[in-house]
């Protein structure tokens, strides 16, 4: 493909070309050249039969009057290579007739123009766009070292160090919860749950109507069950009336109880894959200096262990004296580009693409808009 300036170069040289010629004259030995080869595609399939013939003499005829009448006009060239095209059309020698055609030589200036034309316009855009987007990428760069500024590299190595801490905890209290709703006596569960669903960031299911679950709960203390797990209760529910009888004194309603609470009751045995009690470095600092000590308090009405509560703690430590957002932010940036900019290497960067912009600038400069450039268009 062909640099703008030398596509400026050959718009002027075929701009030359159709002056000499004369763009009205060479729009009608455009027009002619298209009907004639419109017509050699038209027949030169065609069987050799008299009707096709007739059709096809009719159709030069009269092209052949258009002709005949602008070169009595003046305002038709190389008529004799028409005329030529049209005697051996008759005779359905269509290879000859268009040879015949390819010997004018002006044929395809004006397309060629245009097709120049267009890929200036293209080459142009592609040029001032890149230029634009070299002085975007100058500002950004600029501004995301200026960013960097303030990180520090010890900052990675703290982060993976948190990260790991995170994930050993996160599959703690995971572990921990499932054990904790395998074991935990079915009224200290529904009691603990109901008020943790009061504080939306700690992750546990709210059930779908507080008094509902209150209900429930008062039921489960008159009916005696109070020390079974939670996924014994579930499994009452399957049972027929027959065998829930030797279980439970009023199965009517505990029938009832359990249906507006059946879901909510499935998720909390479903617990152990939820996010709840779990933390992630996705979490702003102003979201935890309110959610871990809250986590804390819960754990410790649950008797969590000791290290998950010490981790809890830390991390506590680091919410509140501003740590812990200086690490997090080592998430979004590059290494490379902390310790490139600690050694003064950013610089080459910037010059890079000042050098380029530079360069892109003097080139739109040496060249001109396109809409001048069509205006002078032959």
């Amino acid at each position: 493909m062909l640099e703008p300036l030398d596509l400026l170069a050959e718009i002027d040289a075929v701009n030359e070309r159709i002056r000499d010629a004369g763009r009205q004259r060479l729009e009608l030995v455009e027009q002619f050249n298209r009907e004639l080869r419109g017509l050699i595609q038209s027949f030169e399939d065609t069987p050799d039969t008299f009707r096709i013939y007739v059709d096809l003499v009719k159709r030069l005829e009269r092209i052949a009057r258009r002709v005949e009448k602008a070169h009595a006009d003046g305002s038709l060239d190389y008529t004799e290579h028409f005329d030529k095209a049209l005697t051996v059309l008759k005779k359905r020698k269509f290879e000859t007739a268009t040879k015949e055609l390819d010997r004018i030589p002006v044929l395809g200036l004006l397309p060629r123009q245009r097709q120049l034309f267009e890929e200036y316009k293209r080459a142009y855009a592609a040029l001032r766009s890149r230029c634009e987007n070299v002085e975007s990428e100058m500002r950004e760069m600029t501004a995301y070292y200026q960013s960097l500024q303030h990180v520090e590299v010890a900052s990675f190595d703290d982060l993976t160090t948190l990260a790991t801490r995170i994930d050993t905890y996160n599959n703690a209290v995971g572990a921990f919860l499932e054990d904790f709703f395998k074991q935990a006596a079915l009224y200290g569960v529904l009691k603990t749950c109901i008020d943790a669903s009061y504080h939306p960031e700690l992750g546990f299911p709210r059930p779908p109507s507080y008094e509902n679950a209150e209900r429930l709960l008062s039921f489960v203390r008159k009916e005696d069950m109070a020390a079974i797990p939670l996924h014994r209760l579930l499994e009452y529910a399957k049972y027929s009336d027959n065998k829930l009888a030797h279980y439970v004194a009023d199965t009517t309603a505990f029938r009832q109880v359990l249906e507006s609470n059946i879901t909510w009751l499935e998720t909390l045995d479903d617990i152990k894959r939820r996010d709840a009690l779990k933390l992630s470095l996705n979490e702003l600092g102003t979201s935890l200096v309110v959610k871990i000590p809250r986590m804390i308090t819960f754990l410790s009405k649950l008797g969590a262990p000791t290290e998950m509560l010490t981790f809890l703690r830390d991390m506590q430590k680091l919410v509140t004296c501003g740590r812990y957002e200086t690490i997090r932010a080592t998430t979004t940036v590059n290494r490379k580009h902390v310790e490139k900019l600690q050694r003064g290497m950013h610089v080459d960067d910037l010059k890079a693409l000042q050098d380029e912009h530079v360069l892109l600038t003097k080139k739109l400069k040496e060249l001109q808009e396109p809409r001048a450039v069509e205006l002078r268009l032959a």
